[in-house]
């Protein structure tokens, strides 16, 4: 017989001790979870992370903004008129978009192609009760997060006016979120930006573990946001059925 005498009163009472909650990885299948596989992950998303934190940072920044502006009637970044030249060429010597575009930019080292032109054709007019004849004007327009130069011309006429407008930095950041007035580099740049918030969320995912929770937990929390995302766009979504 084994002498069992209870505790008393002075002595502390034992209590089992808790059980910790299992590690793994929720959702990488069990032959994947390995030393070298959750090695490569964790430092592909962390430089992942460091590669576009400044781009995130700023992409969120004017995200928020972007959000906001139209209810709390944000001003979209100040612009400002810094030049208006007119400059006096032979006349007939810039006849068509190109033309102008090409003058422009040798004229005042622009590399960057225009941002957009457009050709007001000539017409037949009145003025002060007398028919008149209205010149073709053409009109082309260079853009950067910076500034804007907007250069017209009369075709025959002999001069062409150039405005030059600078934007705001808040501006500038805003037209580079949007991807405005940039070259193919820095869209090249921006999408790997886009390319790197993906990989992120992915790895994210896979890294997620029964010590943050249970997966039904985490599954329960992206169908809200989805959901929460789906019911807002209910009210706002434009539908149309001709």
């Amino acid at each position: 017989m084994t002498d069992a005498t209870p505790p008393t009163a002075n002595e502390p009472r034992k209590t089992a001790p808790k059980k910790k909650r299992a590690g793994g990885y929720l959702f990488i299948p069990k032959n994947l979870q390995k030393a070298g596989v959750i090695l490569w992950l964790r430092r592909m998303h962390a430089w992942t992370g460091i590669y576009g934190a400044i781009f995130f940072f700023v992409l969120g920044l004017t995200g928020f903004y972007l959000n906001h502006r139209g209810e709390m009637r944000i001003e979209n970044g100040a612009t400002h008129e810094v030049a208006a030249l007119s400059v006096i060429v032979e006349p007939g010597a810039l006849t068509t978009q190109n033309e102008l575009a090409a003058w422009t930019k040798q004229q005042y080292g622009i590399s960057n192609e225009p941002a957009r032109a457009r050709t007001r054709p000539g017409a037949n007019v009145m003025f002060d009760g007398q028919p008149a004849q209205a010149p073709e004007q053409i009109t082309v327009s260079f853009r950067g997060p910076n500034a804007m130069i907007s250069v017209s011309h009369e075709v025959g006429s002999n001069v062409v006016n150039v405005t030059r407008t600078n934007a705001s930095l808040l501006r500038g950041l805003i037209d580079m979120h949007k991807v405005v007035g940039v070259n193919k580099l820095f869209i090249l740049i921006m999408d790997t930006m886009a390319g790197a918030m993906i990989f992120m969320s992915i790895s994210g995912i896979l890294l997620w573990t029964r010590l943050h929770g249970p997966r039904l937990a985490a599954a329960g929390i992206m169908s809200v946001v989805v959901l929460a995302t789906f019911l807002a766009l209910s009210g706002v979504w434009v539908s149309w059925s001709a």
